[in-house]
């Protein structure tokens, strides 16, 4: 299969790169797009996934949406490939990256995932392969 646009969904972390290698190795010799994409979860950060009254302006993450903008930009410009759209998008990421991809007509998202402890008590890429609506490569990030 041939993909077109691929969708890196990274968390400023340094196993980032490895991701980030991973897509530009696939994008590269098909001359796919490639984008990138932070997801802001701050309600699924502190384990509260029901029906709630809370003030969410008072549980924004350290980081503006600004400054994830910013760290974005930052990071696209080290990677060594064009990259054609930079999304920070709020919410869970089961749900958050249906709007990045149909508007820009992805059709592959790459994401890492830890195996370790915490991963597999809660598991993001896990929901993201019931939710997906295109392709899903996901690279292992061993501890």
């Amino acid at each position: 299969m041939s993909y077109s646009h691929i969708l890196v969904a990274v968390d400023f972390e340094e196993d980032n790169q490895q991701v980030i290698d991973r897509a530009v190795k696939l994008a590269k010799p098909l001359h796919a797009d490639l984008s990138l994409v932070h997801v802001n979860e701050v309600i699924n950060e502190i384990g509260f996934t029901g029906l709630m009254d809370l003030d969410v302006a008072n549980l924004s993450s350290h980081y503006s949406v600004d400054d994830l903008s910013a760290r974005l930009n930052k990071l696209a410009d080290s990677i060594d490939y064009k990259v054609k759209h930079k999304y920070v998008v709020n919410g869970d990421i089961k749900h958050s990256l249906e709007g990045p991809v149909q508007e820009a007509g992805i059709d592959l998202i790459i994401c890492g995932h830890h195996h370790h402890f915490w991963s597999r008590l809660s598991p993001t890429v896990g929901g993201l392969v019931n939710t997906s609506p295109v392709d899903l490569l996901i690279v292992a990030l061993i501890d």
